[in-house]
């Protein structure tokens, strides 16, 4: 009787064994954020094919409105989570050329793995598995052990030279805000503190030109030839 919660927010347009994602769950979530594949500027979106669920995420997004009860009375606490007009309009204009954009990533992607391939000491996101091909929505590169220094000085190293970059998400365990509340007590998880600390993200937005995603390529093998 578990209920299933799935996570979407960057699998615009991806799938798992052909079905797309964000139909897994009892309820999925996807995210608009400015760096997804479809962008509304902020905010993102409820998937549920519960009409009770759907319902009751509306009334919550809406103040908890009621079409029973008179303007202005609320039946329970809600919040206003409503999307704009312009903001739908936006969305709607984007979903429209979501697979011009996947194009667009893939190229990016394959860009990259052919420019960086030989630098042995990178090890580079996975071209695709035996569920799905990669969408690409960023382009994450982890430092191998050969590699004498951390994600941060490899992303100060690369801003001195004009790339910018991102790092990689930092894991639940080790958040401050969870470690108060009790949780993950003394625990670590050495994968997972791996990649926060020695992974992070080149430039994959999708108005990059061929010329820019070269000049990427080389300042990157500028920084970590020497150790490849």
């Amino acid at each position: 009787n578990l209920k299933v919660i799935e996570d979407s927010a960057e699998l615009i347009g991806q799938t798992y064994h052909g079905v797309p994602c964000g139909s897994f769950g009892d309820i999925s979530t996807v995210s608009f954020y400015p760096n997804k594949h479809i962008t509304t500027g902020e905010g993102g979106m409820i998937l549920t094919n519960d009409p009770h669920l759907a319902r009751r995420c509306s009334e919550l997004r809406n103040l908890c409105f009621s079409d029973e009860l008179p303007r202005f009375v609320h039946h329970d606490l809600g919040w206003n989570y409503r999307m704009t007009n312009l903001q739908g309009a936006l969305g709607l204009a984007q979903l429209e050329r979501l697979q011009e954009f996947l194009k667009i990533k893939r190229h990016i992607g394959s860009t990259y793995h052919e420019g960086l391939k030989d630098l042995s000491c990178l090890q580079l996101p996975m071209k695709q598995t035996n569920y799905a091909d990669n969408i690409y929505w960023v382009f994450g590169v982890v430092l191998k052990e050969s590699v004498p220094f951390d994600a941060k000085e490899a992303m100060r190293r690369l801003s001195d030279i004009g790339v910018g970059t991102r790092p990689f998400f930092w894991g639940m365990h080790e958040q401050p805000v969870l470690r108060q509340m009790g949780y993950f007590d003394n625990q670590s998880f050495e994968n997972c503190e791996n990649l926060s600390r020695r992974g992070f993200y080149i430039p994959s937005g999708i108005a990059l030109s061929n010329e820019e995603l070269n000049l990427v390529i080389a300042r990157v093998r500028s920084v970590f030839d020497e150790y490849c």
